[in-house]
């Protein structure tokens, strides 16, 4: 029998080109678990996490590999490449946040951690501190809605940072641990990691299969294997991703944004964002604006 396909996208149900820019994504959990008539199917993330809030209702998780039967209250945290799928009852309610690794990385280095507990994956029992789980989520979902306002950027990662030390507090009640993941999803979470604080660097793929003590190829066969792309593709996407938040969220001129991302020439930057956007930066810039406003 052959193997199921796991998805490895950005939110399941879209794929990776449709992203939101934004480094972190809130939603009512009931919005795509009815899009998909209650039962998610197997699939993964690169490059981001997610945090499940049940607060009503039940459902069967697969996490990894491990399934268990979850009931509200309580938290799924998935960490990125975390194989999962879910059969929810009809009457499911609560909160997703998909959490860029971007994000997560800075949240990591302001907390002075190794490593997050929302970085990991576990469910965690939440009945005792219900209350002050709902008032975080709340105050996300409702910045997170204020797409116009100023300040929200720093308003969400404040927030972000606060249900962080919340969890990091309530992590002893966790019954759930994610430390069943395979190797090359190891590599490859350190690959985007690594990716995440180099990209304006322009380092080459052998140079991260280096530092990660792999060679190059076999750096782009897992590649292959676990996303569907090379490791070069990988590099060029998180680099074409940062270009666009230049272009929609600073006034930098082109030129500007293509040296602050490590290209020497502008020219051969504007080449590479149309080769992948089939935009120039300048047009894609003038489209995006002009959808602000609408």
């Amino acid at each position: 029998m052959s193997q199921p396909i796991i998805l490895t996208t950005q939110r399941y149900g879209e794929h990776e080109e449709s992203a939101t820019l934004d480094m972190l994504h809130c939603e009512p959990l009931i919005t795509r678990t009815r899009a998909h008539q209650f039962t998610i199917r197997p699939h993964r993330h690169s490059g981001l996490s997610q945090v499940f809030y049940l607060q009503k209702g039940s459902g069967e998780a697969n996490l990894d590999g491990e399934t268990t039967t979850v009931k509200a209250p309580c938290v799924m945290l998935i960490s990125s490449m975390c194989i999962h799928d879910f059969v929810w009852t009809e009457d499911v309610a609560g909160t997703v946040l998909s959490i860029s690794n971007v994000l997560l990385d800075e949240l990591q280095k302001r907390n002075n951690s190794e490593q997050l507990v929302i970085q990991s994956t576990l469910i965690m029992d939440v009945s005792t501190q219900r209350p002050q789980l709902e008032s975080m989520l709340e105050l996300i979902q409702y910045e997170y809605n204020q797409p116009q306002v100023e300040g929200r950027s720093q308003a969400l990662s404040s927030l972000l940072q606060l249900l962080a030390i919340w969890l990091e507090r309530n992590a002893a009640q966790r019954y759930l641990s994610g430390s069943s993941k395979d190797k090359k999803s190891d590599y490859l979470s350190r690959f985007s990691a690594l990716i995440n604080r180099d990209f304006a660097q322009q380092r080459k793929v052998q140079s991260y299969a280096q530092e990660l003590g792999i060679t190059a190829p076999y750096l782009n066969s897992l590649c292959q294997q676990l996303v569907g792309n090379s490791a070069l593709h990988l590099i060029h996407q998180r680099l074409l991703l940062e270009a666009k938040r230049h272009l929609i969220y600073t006034v930098l001129s082109v030129s500007e944004i293509a040296y602050a991302l490590g290209f020497n020439d502008p020219a051969y930057f504007t080449r590479f964002f149309k080769r992948l956007c089939e935009q120039t930066p300048k047009q894609f810039r003038t489209q995006a604006l002009s959808e602000q406003d609408t």
